[in-house]
Order: C-alpha cells, then structure tokens, then sequence
C-alpha cells in the first residue's frame, strides 16, 4: 500500500500515545515495524472510510511483534491510552454526529461501493438504516483489519482489535451491541448502534 499522510500521521499519534507505557527504542521499532506492515500491506484505496481501522490493525500487529507483552496486554495499553487522547475524542465526534442524515448518505454510498470490491483487501459492508431496534446497523460481511492480519501471519490477533469497537462507541455516546464477529469464524460481524439515552 502506498505510504500517504493520513498514514504518516496516525503513526505517529500512536507512537505518541504509548509513549509512557513503552521506552524510546522500542517505540521507534514498533514504528519501522509499523511501516513495514503498511508498506507490504494491499491496497484498501487512498480515501478508505475504515483507513484508520487498517492502519490502527497495522500498528497493533508490529507493537506485538516489539514490545514482548501479551495481546492483551497491549490491547490494554491502546484502550487506556485512546480513552485519554482528547485528540482521538474530538476525531471520533459524537453521536449527533455519527447518526446525521448527511453522514448516514455518505456511509451508505460507501457501503454499496464496498460492494463492487475493488480492493482486495477492503471492506464488504451492508448499512441497515434506523428501525424500531436500532439508531444504525451494520453488516460486515468481509473486514480488511483481519485481511491484513491474516496477510501478516497472526490471524488470531484479530480478535483483540475487535474489543476496541466498544469504547469507539462509547466515546462517542454510543452503545454497542454485536453477537458475531469475522475474527472469530463468523460469516459476518453485526454491528449494531444504539444513542446512550
């Protein structure tokens, strides 16, 4: 995958927040490894929606890799750490914001063009708008986080990244509700919102 800016800046924000969790050398090493990941990675386009999904997946696999802690540990250390970034809050908005007919058109045109898979690794996504059950629904039939770490070797480091859709939701005032994953051998994962009332 081509090296871009939105990539450069998201490597460096996490080289960022571990800061105080890890010493110097080993987060420039998570850093190469960071970018190696990303430099040998399929291309999932420039102005992918889930860009920063691929690129956190990216990182995740080269701190297990460098910092000799387990899986879960290190997803440990992510949570924390982006629950206090006020940068991560103020770039994840909030639910007004994530549930806005504007973004909700935006989304769904991304959806369907998810459909035509152009990339190999990206997404295969289905937005199931509001209903009586929930504010916004999504079915993620294909994931290309776990492409990458399948294409990485570590399949089942997939599962861990999985865990960080929760606290995504609830940053922004958002509750979660999802019975199955693809990281976990499922045909689909079933996102499911719901406004925090």
């Amino acid at each position: 995958m081509k090296k871009n800016f939105s990539t450069f800046v998201m490597g460096q924000f996490f080289f960022r927040i571990i800061k105080d969790d890890t010493d110097a050398l080993c987060r420039k090493k998570i850093l190469e490894e960071y970018e190696r990941i990303l430099d040998n990675a399929k291309d999932i386009g420039r102005h992918n929606t889930l860009l920063s999904a691929y690129a956190l997946g990216a990182w995740f696999i080269a701190m297990n890799r460098e910092d000799g802690l387990s899986p879960d540990e290190n997803i440990e250390i992510l949570t924390r750490r982006l629950k206090a970034s006020r940068v991560f809050s103020m770039v994840m908005g909030d639910a007004d914001h994530y549930l806005s007919e504007k973004r909700i058109e935006k989304q769904k045109k991304w959806a369907e063009n998810t459909q035509k898979r152009i990339y190999e690794n990206d997404w295969v996504v289905e937005l199931l708008p509001k209903n009586n059950e929930y504010d916004l629904g999504y079915d993620y039939l294909e994931c290309g986080v776990c492409k990458l770490f399948n294409d990485e070797g570590c399949p089942n480091l997939a599962k861990y990244i999985c865990r960080l859709d929760y606290m995504f939701a609830e940053t922004m005032g958002l509750r979660l509700e999802r019975t199955l994953t693809l990281a976990e051998g499922a045909d689909k994962c079933d996102f499911r919102f719901f406004r925090l009332k």
